[in-house]
């Protein structure tokens, strides 16, 4: 019987040939395949890149200190000695004002004692003034009072005070510590007509009583100590107004502050050498510090 199907022609040699894979489709499809991946890759690669930049800038700023800081020690109270997640508003931010001012006439001294040393970073200097003043028991008119300006408004959380004269041993028990005080802020650009600032009705103002260092035998365990006044108030501006002075703090210095009289008068010095303000970084101002 005759076969209709075609012949095969043979193959050369004889044999029977075999079909041949796609293989230029398949590389191709192998090249997209890889070029999506590293595609991928990169984008990975870029995006952790981003996110790994974000996270270590933020790590490396003042916030992201502060934060790692809350999130380290929980909720334990910021102090003067460990401010915790509170930052410090550069000194540079702060300007000083008072409305008196004084040189000392203890010997070796004989320096001026301006309120930009309250803000100077060093504690041999000192803001003071004379005291009783001229409108010390004036009431309305008095001006016993320091007050410092920032560049900018910070949430105030806590101010760190090294009270009286705290250069050494002499200029501590020469010159008289702030006994009580009150701490508050002013309407801004509004000076007083007489007396001391207005009190701003935005903040509560706080009463402060500072510790005196001094030993009935003259001698001090440290020359000065940082004294907290917790305080909360977004404000561009603090005022510290002397409400007095210890009774004990000058007779432990009866013998001393003769020494340091202005002009040989009974008129003595008193006022403080620094102070620091701490603010809260907004996203952790809901961390309480009382």
């Amino acid at each position: 019987m005759s076969d209709d199907s075609p012949e095969e022609a043979d193959a050369p040699g004889g044999s029977t040939p075999v079909s041949t894979p796609d293989t230029n489709g398949a590389k191709k499809r192998d090249k997209k395949r890889l070029k999506s991946v590293l595609s991928n890759n990169w984008l990975i690669g870029l995006l952790t890149g981003l996110i790994s930049g974000v996270v270590v800038s933020f790590y490396l700023s003042a916030t992201g200190q502060a934060a790692l800081t809350a999130a380290r020690h929980g909720l334990t109270r910021p102090s003067c000695s460990d401010p915790q997640w509170l930052l410090q508003v550069p000194d540079s931010d702060v300007f000083a004002s008072a409305y008196y001012v004084q040189y000392d006439k203890i010997q070796g001294y004989d320096n001026f004692h301006s309120a930009s040393n309250t803000v100077d970073g060093d504690l041999s200097t000192s803001w003071l003034q004379s005291w009783p003043s001229p409108t010390t028991y004036s009431g309305a008119r008095d001006s016993d009072y320091i007050e410092w300006s920032f560049a900018q408004a910070y949430n105030i959380k806590l101010i760190c005070v090294v009270d009286g004269w705290a250069a050494d041993l002499p200029t501590y028990r020469d010159a008289l510590p702030i006994g009580t005080a009150t701490v508050y802020v002013t309407n801004e650009g509004v000076p007083p007509m007489v007396g001391s600032p207005r009190p701003s009705d935005i903040c509560t103002s706080r009463r402060a009583s500072f510790q005196d260092y001094l030993h009935p035998n003259g001698g001090v365990t440290s020359v000065y100590q940082w004294q907290p006044v917790y305080f909360h108030c977004k404000t561009s501006n603090v005022v510290l107004r002397i409400d007095s002075v210890s009774q004990r703090s000058m007779t432990l210095r009866n013998q001393y502050l003769a020494q340091s009289s202005l002009g040989g008068s009974q008129v003595h010095l008193a006022g403080l050498s620094e102070i620091r303000f701490y603010y809260c970084p907004s996203a952790l101002c809901w961390l309480p510090t009382n």
